[in-house]
Parts: C-alpha cells; sequence; structure tokens
C-alpha cells in the first residue's frame, strides 16, 4: 500500500531502526547532550561528502589508580566511506582522536571492534583488556 500511496516502498524494521536511531542522535546532540562528544572527519577528495570520521567520547568512571581522573575516553564508531577504503584515512581520524584524548588527559581510550577495524586498532596500540568483558542487555 505504502508503494501504491507514496512511490516508494516502506523500510524494513532495521531500516526504520535506524532512522529513529539518527533521529535521537540529532535531538541529543541538538540538546547539549553531546557536550563530551568530538568528531574527526576528512573530507572526500572528490568533495561529494567524507572520506573518513572517528567519533569519540568521555565518560567520567570512578577514579582508582591506574586512572586518578577517572576519565574514560570511548571510540563509537570509525566510518570510512567504500570509495576511500585502504587510503588511511580511517587510521588519519583515529590518530586525531586519540591526540585529543591525550591532550585531554584521558588516559584510557575503549572501544569495541569490528573484523575490518581490529587490525588498525591494535597497530594503533589497542589491547584485549583481560578478564572477561561481559555484557548484560535487559529482557
Amino acid at each position: 500500500m505504502a508503494r501504491d500511496v507514496f512511490g516508494v516502498e516502506p523500510p524494513s524494521p532495521d531500516e526504520a531502526n535506524h532512522v529513529a536511531a539518527l533521529k535521537l542522535v540529532r535531538t541529543w546532540l541538538e540538546a547539549g547532550e553531546g557536550a563530551g562528544t568530538v568528531f574527526f572527519v576528512v573530507d572526500a577528495p572528490d568533495g561529494e561528502g567524507l572520506a573518513a570520521s572517528a567519533i569519540g567520547a568521555v565518560d567520567q568512571r570512578l577514579p582508582n589508580s591506574k586512572n586518578p581522573s577517572g576519565l574514560c575516553g570511548y571510540v563509537y564508531g570509525v566510518c570510512t566511506d567504500d570509495r576511500y577504503r585502504r587510503r588511511g584515512y580511517s587510521r588519519l581520524v583515529m590518530r586525531a582522536l586519540l591526540d585529543w584524548y591525550t591532550a585531554q588527559g584521558i588516559p584510557r581510550v575503549e572501544l569495541h571492534a569490528s573484523e575490518y577495524g581490529d587490525a588498525l586498532y591494535r597497530e594503533l596500540g589497542f589491547k584485549e583488556p583481560g578478564g572477561i568483558a561481559l555484557t548484560w542487555w535487559a529482557p
């Protein structure tokens, strides 16, 4: 019916969730909730959008002997346009993000790596944290 009325196919559940999430992120950033969020980007050489981007944030955690400030960085994501892969752009934005964390006095940065980024992150010095990392999701 949506195709007949609007001339387009309705979004799949995954696409609809993606659109909803993007709207929430935009609202979150516009409301100033993302004050501890930082973006590093590389413009596409052809001037059409971005070649790569990295998004990071700072969390306040309990201080401890290894991290007296309790500040911890988290890399939300690193993306590279398919047209510009294997050109060093992801490394460039990650290096800029890590340099920014260092300049802010943030001694620890965490991320969850995909199979595509794993080698790069390890080259940049990321290691498995030790122990067993677990996540709980509400039912």
